[in-house]
Formats: structure tokens, sequence, C-alpha cells
């Protein structure tokens, strides 16, 4: 049985979910098209929030918001499951398209948000897909530099307070990525990634008081300190993706 884990009205969570084995599946126009499809009937369904996201060929990046109701692994449960029917609907297809259960990492949002936005659509470029993000079509980062329609995405109020306007906002945000681009920022950042909770000490001793004391996968945990600013509910070796 799986363990529960922490899903709380109000909560930004960094999702990766991978296909199976880690194989290429998504390959054509069509493949992305269609999980783009499936994320925009499943806010609607759900009312949840998506504030970055990056669609890989063998994963797919999600940092999302749930307003309205812990309603992040129905969310996930409705993207995921319709998609692979779909999918092996389309490729006449059998057998497991995703790996297992998603992953997902609470984000503390007043410290960590952009930091976690930029991180997920810098993807391709740290993988060496592509020099730009800009270039790499199925992400939010052409959104959030140059406001193109876009029914998947939320503007999270914290991104809106990058300037005045939204064009202002667009160019700041432009300005952080390529500072971080041409400082050679593109390191992973496996407590964003995998970790558990992430954010500074008193957001991560709250949300294990306030939820998870009573769940056995969050007991007897330590806090490591990233940084001595931030902390995460897992430890990460130096050489850790």
């Amino acid at each position: 049985m799986r363990p529960p884990r922490i899903n709380f009205t109000g909560g930004v969570f960094h999702v990766v979910t991978r296909c199976n084995n880690r194989e290429f599946f998504f390959q054509r126009k069509a493949d992305f098209l269609l999980y783009q499809e499936i994320l925009i009937k499943a806010k609607k369904k759900y009312g949840t929030e998506i504030y970055a996201y990056c669609i890989t060929s063998n994963h797919v990046h999600l940092l999302v918001g749930t307003p309205t109701g812990p309603n992040l692994s129905e969310f996930m449960r409705y993207v995921n499951g319709n998609y692979a029917k779909a999918y092996n609907r389309a490729h006449r297809k059998t057998g497991r398209f995703w790996e297992g259960r998603f992953h997902s990492t609470i984000i503390e949002s007043d410290s960590q948000l952009l930091n976690c936005i930029v991180y997920i659509e810098l993807n391709m470029t740290r993988n060496g897909v592509c020099p730009d993000p800009i270039n790499w079509p199925w992400s939010s980062h052409q959104t959030h530099v140059n406001g193109e329609d876009n029914l998947i995405l939320d503007y999270h109020p914290l991104y809106l307070e990058l300037g005045e306007s939204l064009k202002e906002c667009q160019n700041v945000y432009h300005d952080m990525v390529h500072e971080r681009i041409r400082e050679k920022g593109l390191g992973r950042q496996p407590a964003i990634s995998s970790g558990i909770i992430y954010g500074s000490e008193t957001f991560v001793r709250d949300l294990l008081e306030k939820y998870g004391k009573f769940i056995p996968y969050y007991q007897n945990r330590k806090l490591y300190s990233e940084g001595n600013r931030f902390h995460s509910l897992r430890r990460f070796s130096l050489s850790r993706g």
C-alpha cells in the first residue's frame, strides 16, 4: 500500500512524473498536444493551478497549486491515467506508460517559488537539448517571457510582483533566466526535484507539525540544511542529480 503524503489546500508542489523505464514515449507533436489538452481538462475539473511546466520526451515537470482543496493526488491520477489510456490507444500500444507513482516536493512559495519556476523551465537547457529555453515549445517559458496565450499556465502572484506591468514582469523574468544561464547556474537541485519538503526551517517544521506527525512516512525524518538558509526533509549527496 502506498504511504499517504501531505496534501493540503493552498499548497505548491513540484511534481515529476517519468515514463516507464525512462523511455522516450513523447515522440510526436500530437503526443505533447494531447498531454496539454488533458492538463487543461484536469485543471477545470479539480480547480488546480499550474505555475510552470516542462514536458520532455520521457518525463514531465509541473509546479501545481491546490487553492481549492487537498486534491493533488486526484488531479495527477486523472492526468496520468487519462493520458496513458489515450496514448496507448493512439499508438496501439499495451503495457505501462508511467514509471510508477509521481513524485512531489512541497515548495515554500515565499522563498522558492521563482527559483522552482526557473529550474523547471531550464530543464531542456540543463540537459543540453537547446541552448535557450525559448527554443523548447513544450514548456511555460514562452508565456513567462513573451506572454503567449496559454490555457495551461496560471501567473503566480509572486511572478506578477516582478514588475508594474505584465511586460515588465516578462522582461525581469527573462533577465533572471539568462543571468542563471550566463553564470552557468544550471546544476541540478535535488532538494527541489527529489525532496520531500523544501523551504525555510520554520516552513518545514510547521508542515510536519500540522500535517505530518501522524503519517509514518514523515515520522523520524531529520531536517538537512541547504546552504544554512533552506532546509530539506531528505539528505542529498553532492554527487546526486
